[in-house]
């Protein structure tokens, strides 16, 4: 199975301040696929996706909520991540991680899995096509299918607003 999508174990992201330009190295490696500039960052905390750095320095939970965001923004919408992980962002910043920690934790335990799921959705459902447009498509279908179910779970917490 080829690796498409990355989730870094907490043990691999570094447990002190990074600068700005040693946090796109990382991410660079992790998601060599698709680049994170200083701008997106600037962006994602001026949006309150993610909390201040402090001094200048991003910690081991920037790092997560960074690699969240990079796997949720291939389907949601920026407003949505918002929705998901702004008041965890919100509480990061006031030094409490336990919620920060615990979803990244079940995510990640759940990740490999979920993958491997994925991987022979897609097989099953490509196996008999060979018109590579049509096995696009499919896959398309596949994502905006799941795409709804996301959609209809992120209208289901609290504090969201369909735009």
């Amino acid at each position: 199975m080829k690796e498409r999508l990355r989730l870094p174990k907490i043990e691999e992201i570094p447990d002190f301040g990074l600068y700005m330009d040693q946090v796109i190295t990382f991410m660079d490696k992790v998601y060599p696929q698709k680049s994170l500039t200083k701008t997106m960052i600037n962006n994602y905390t001026k949006d309150k996706i993610l909390y201040p750095s402090h001094k200048k320095k991003y910690s081991r939970e920037h790092l997560m909520l960074l690699s969240l965001i990079q796997i949720l923004k291939k389907t949601l919408s920026l407003p949505e991540i918002k929705t998901l992980l702004g008041p965890i962002s919100a509480e990061s910043a006031t030094g409490k991680h336990e919620s920060l920690y615990s979803l990244y934790e079940d995510f990640f335990a759940s990740f490999k899995s979920v993958i491997e799921i994925a991987e022979q959705a897609a097989l099953k459902a490509t196996d008999s096509l060979s018109d590579e447009k049509v096995i696009t498509l499919t896959y398309s279908l596949i994502s905006a299918y799941f795409g709804i179910l996301s959609e209809e779970r992120i209208s289901n917490i609290e504090g969201y607003e369909n735009d």
